[in-house]
């Protein structure tokens, strides 16, 4: 599954400008250390292409091994919940929904934003691949279609349930390999007045950040608004409005509809700032690179500070960005006594790669910690409230990125 050319304009793809090695699926966390040995990884580098400058990776895994069982499930965040809450409003009041409406989520995971639109006495339909989350979404009153989003069920959904007035595909879009099928499906499925919403990390603050941990095998594309809109133009699709926001480290929102639709100034100065900033040149991308090499050693020195002066580290949050973070940086992981996580689907288990086992996050104390690195770093204010126990008992909070710090 080497991919070597553009997922948007189809040009070849030159040589990675971040080779982070082979690494395992970043969510395929383990049941036992028998399963340690037979552990599968992939290579994981990302390039750039020249043409259209998105930036994508070299190697594809296929998305049913990635997704059909699936360990991550977003009700366990706080912060998604209040996004989920503040989307369902806006876009209300927005795109003046009514009990009449549909709105369609991709990738829909567990169901936690459609309950938001529910709750508004919206219609609601889940899209989710992965079936033992889609199970739970169902068990929990939210219609959920298990299967891949592609053109042929995008067309396929419309008779049963009628046109969307809104598509959501948040944090998916960047998972997709053919992008031109999905956004066939999505222009099938939408309604002449609808909106596809289509939120991802953005690249400018990847680079801007360093934000390397957000690169794994789930992750195909990282996308800036020029992008969007060279896809949009080849599917009578246009970008109409922008936002961003700071979930996942910094992400945007980019609102897509059928292109009678007018543009917004955000639109317009965003794509005029990229266009300027070329921010996917070979320089800039070349110095990004540099970046992550030396945040690793500035990383990796403090945490064997704190060790060698007696303090016990315990981690905070087995994400996918983690499990990214703790391969690029295995003199850390074997520093960790353990990683603390509120998902039970992850409790008891262990990491890929690193295969340091996963606690619930009360285990703190039985595990003597007094450092904690909070490896979902973007929600590092949630934590950081969450666990004020551990800050009164005298702890200190190890922040990785954007710049390695103790708090």
């Amino acid at each position: 599954m080497t991919h070597t050319l553009c997922r948007v304009c189809g040009d070849r793809l030159p040589p990675p400008f971040l080779d982070l090695g082979s690494m395992p699926l970043a969510n395929a966390f383990l049941r036992s250390p028998d399963e340690f040995s037979s552990e599968p990884t992939f290579p994981l580098a990302l390039t750039s292409c020249r043409t259209c400058g998105l930036v994508q990776l070299t190697y594809v895994v296929p998305a049913e091994t990635l997704y059909r069982d699936y360990i991550y499930v977003s009700s366990t965040s706080d912060a998604v919940r209040d996004h989920g809450r503040s989307l369902a409003a806006s876009f209300r009041e927005r795109y003046q929904l009514t009990p009449s409406d549909l709105v369609v989520e991709v990738a829909s995971n567990d169901g936690t934003v459609l309950k938001a639109f529910q709750e508004l006495g919206i219609r609601v339909l889940g899209v989710e691949p992965a079936r033992n989350i889609a199970q739970i979404a169902a068990a929990a009153g939210v219609p959920t279609v298990s299967e891949f989003f592609t053109g042929d069920l995008g067309a396929s959904l419309v008779a049963p349930h009628q046109p969307a007035a809104v598509i959501l595909a948040r944090h998916v879009f960047a998972h997709v390999d053919d992008v031109h099928d999905f956004l066939r499906g999505a222009a099938s499925l939408l309604a002449d007045r609808g909106v596809l919403a289509i939120e991802v990390p953005y690249l400018g603050d990847l680079l801007a950040n360093g934000e390397f941990d957000t690169v794994y095998h789930e992750h195909l594309s990282y996308f800036a608004l020029s992008q969007f809109a060279r896809l949009c133009e080849a599917h009578d699709l246009r970008v109409v409005d922008v936002e961003r926001i700071e979930l996942h480290g910094g992400s945007i929102i980019v609102h897509i509809r059928k292109s009678m639709w007018p543009v917004s100034d955000a639109v317009t100065r965003m794509l005029a700032a990229e266009q300027s900033s070329q921010m996917w040149s070979d320089e800039n991308l070349r110095t990004f690179g540099e970046r992550v090499a030396t945040w690793k050693r500035r990383f990796e020195s403090m945490v064997s500070e704190v060790s060698n002066r007696g303090g016990v580290i315990v981690g905070y949050g087995a994400a996918a960005k983690a499990n990214t973070l703790l391969n690029y940086c295995p003199t850390v992981a074997r520093t960790l006594v353990g990683i603390l996580d509120r998902s039970s689907h992850k409790q008891g288990r262990y990491t890929p790669g690193t295969h340091t086992l996963v606690h619930p996050v009360a285990d703190w104390r039985a595990l003597g910690a007094t450092h904690m690195a909070i490896l979902a770093w973007n929600f590092r204010h949630e934590i950081m409230r969450q666990m004020q126990p551990f800050k009164d008992a005298g702890g200190s909070f190890i922040i990785p990125l954007p710049s390695p710090e103790i708090v």
